[in-house]
């Protein structure tokens, strides 16, 4: 029985994603192929897709890549290509972090609104988490 993601795998996965070359067709077969080949990573297109921060990078990437238009690359020199693939994976990375920012705010708002609801005080909420103890 395969082992659960832990919150690292999918950090780790959700970032391979962020820097998927987009002159290759991604796939979920091709994504579970290259994460057992890089990270180690040996799970199936439905484990992966029971996640949803992978669920959305992924269909994000999806989108991206389906937006560029084929057209004749021009040739730059190789400092300017990594650059512009780094500037890429950056902005990639900066919209998938958007997007889980405002669904956490969303998600803040409704534990707000039942907090609100349940009589529950703002001091209970700022109560910090107890010490962990070591048997």
């Amino acid at each position: 029985m395969a082992k659960h993601l832990t919150d690292d795998d999918i950090k780790n996965i959700v970032e391979h994603l962020d820097e998927w070359d987009l002159t290759i067709r991604l796939t979920w077969d091709k994504l579970c192929k290259n994460l057992h080949k890089s990270l180690g990573i040996n799970h199936t297109r439905q484990t992966l897709q029971k996640y949803s921060r992978i669920k959305e990078t992924y269909k994000s990437v999806k989108e991206h890549a389906s937006g560029k238009k084929p057209r004749k690359k021009r040739v730059l020199p190789s400092s300017l290509a990594v650059a512009a693939a780094k500037i890429e994976k950056l902005e990639r990375e900066n919209l998938r972090l958007k997007k889980e920012n405002d669904r956490l705010l969303e998600q803040f708002l409704v534990w707000e609104y039942n907090a609100y609801v349940n009589n529950v005080k703002l001091a209970q909420l700022n109560q910090p988490l107890p010490e962990k103890q070591n048997n």
